[in-house]
């Protein structure tokens, strides 16, 4: 009986095609207005989770911060105070750290900056160069490339050797068509000291990361060299012992609340005896916590203002059916003449209605999916024309939601049940012989 009436439902509404189509008009641009939104919503989260993960988002900021004067009376007497050795954050507290919660840490980063200055040879050869130290993790953290030679080892580390990495740009304004590995370096910086170093490796400049001073000719643009962080220390004529602040990653898919958490709890422990430095923590997915709650609030916002469009579509499904009710009264009461009763001719009607807003839905979800085709190859194209620098740091993730295309089908349903079911009841309450004799 259900497929007859199914059968019977396509049959009608292919009868009269343009006035079915007219009438699904409001069921189709109301579901796809709600999935594209979706997916807009969707995508944009998906896009900057990704992407802040990719350059580091997966992370908790740590830093060695003074512990400040509760009372304002202190404050005039409060005298900001100078870090020694054992202030610090070292190597080993950070070993421990990741021994202590391993399923939850990754690695660390950290850095010490050495100077700027320059690498001279002679008139025409030369380099401008930031020297900053940095751990065995800093190229993987950045999201750099190495193209020849090795990265920074934790031997390196731990044996504080004189090694570093250069540009892509640095190497071949410096070294030309030589290979840079193996080779030395003296760095002078501008205070006066200089350091030598042996190139091992070398990376991609990127001017996303790094941006690019235009106003300066190529040859006397700065980029940045990396040698290990303890050597960067033990250069230092600041006497540095460790870390005033480090970079801990977590590991994929670890919750970072918990992860800040127990990174707080260990250091609190470490520092719970130093009257004039704590610990302060950070992790960069609280703000996108925020970033997400907002863009939901603003996509059920305006999936609220789109649904309204399914309500007017409804109404003008209750509209037609109550028209085909009317045209068809003759129809009505030759069927009850031969014995169909109420519920049979109300569930004709009523199955024909959802039919008819099935349909409409099934054409709004195609048109929603053809536009999040769509919208994809836009925002890909917009990337990669006009954030050329960025888009191999951007992780589009243009995707619709799953869960917005069952409610979409699921709201079809209740819409032709909702609306059809009025103008269903009153072509089951005809009299027979009323339905007869209309003309």
């Amino acid at each position: 009986m259900l497929v007859e009436n199914i059968k019977e439902a396509l049959h009608n509404i292919f009868e009269n095609k343009m006035r079915s189509l007219l009438t699904m008009l409001g069921i189709i641009i109301g579901i796809t207005a709600v999935i594209t939104i979706t997916t807009i919503g969707t995508s944009l989260r998906s896009t900057l989770s990704a992407t802040l993960n990719s350059l580091g988002g997966n992370s908790i900021y740590v830093s060695v911060d003074a512990v400040y004067p509760e009372d304002e009376e202190d404050w005039e007497t409060w005298e900001y105070p100078e870090m020694e050795k054992e202030d610090y954050i070292t190597i080993d507290m950070l070993d421990e750290l990741q021994e202590t919660y391993p399923d939850e840490i990754a690695g660390f980063t950290a850095s010490t900056w050495l100077g700027e200055g320059q690498i001279f040879e002679n008139s025409d050869t030369y380099a401008n160069v930031y020297v900053e130290g940095v751990t065995d993790q800093e190229i993987e953290y950045n999201s750099l490339e190495l193209l020849r030679g090795r990265n920074i080892t934790r031997q390196d580390m731990l044996k504080e050797k004189g090694v570093c990495l250069v540009s892509d740009r640095m190497a071949d304004n410096y070294f030309g068509e030589e290979n840079p590995i193996g080779r030395q370096i003296v760095f002078e910086n501008t205070d006066g000291y200089s350091y030598t170093f042996t190139v091992v490796g070398v990376y991609e400049y990127s001017e996303a990361i790094f941006g690019v001073d235009t106003s300066l000719a190529e040859q006397d643009r700065y980029t940045y060299l990396y040698i290990p962080v303890t050597t960067a220390n033990a250069l230092s004529q600041e006497d540095i012992s460790g870390f005033s602040y480090v970079n801990i990653q977590l590991q994929i898919g670890a919750d970072a609340d918990l992860a800040q958490a127990e990174v707080e709890s260990y250091f609190t422990e470490i520092y719970s005896e130093n009257d004039e430095w704590e610990i302060w923590c950070y992790n960069q997915s609280s703000e996108l916590g925020v970033i997400d709650t907002v863009i939901n609030v603003l996509t059920i916002a305006i999936s609220v203002i789109a649904a309204i469009s399914l309500i007017v579509g409804g109404i003008g499904v209750m509209n037609i059916m109550l028209v085909s009710i009317t045209e068809r009264t003759r129809e009505i009461g030759i069927r009850k003449a031969l014995g169909a009763k109420n519920r049979t001719i109300r569930q004709q009607f009523l199955i024909e209605s959802v039919v008819l807003c099935v349909i409409g839905g099934v054409i709004g979800i195609l048109l929603g999916l053809l536009l999040e085709f769509i919208l994809g190859k836009v925002a890909w194209l917009l990337v990669n024309t006009y954030y050329a620098d960025y888009s191999s740091y951007i992780i589009l993730n243009v995707r619709p939601s799953g869960i917005a295309i069952l409610l979409s089908v699921g709201f079809s349903m209740l819409i032709g049940i909702f609306f059809g079911s009025y103008p269903a009841k009153k072509a089951s309450k005809m009299e027979v012989i009323d339905a007869l004799r209309y003309e």
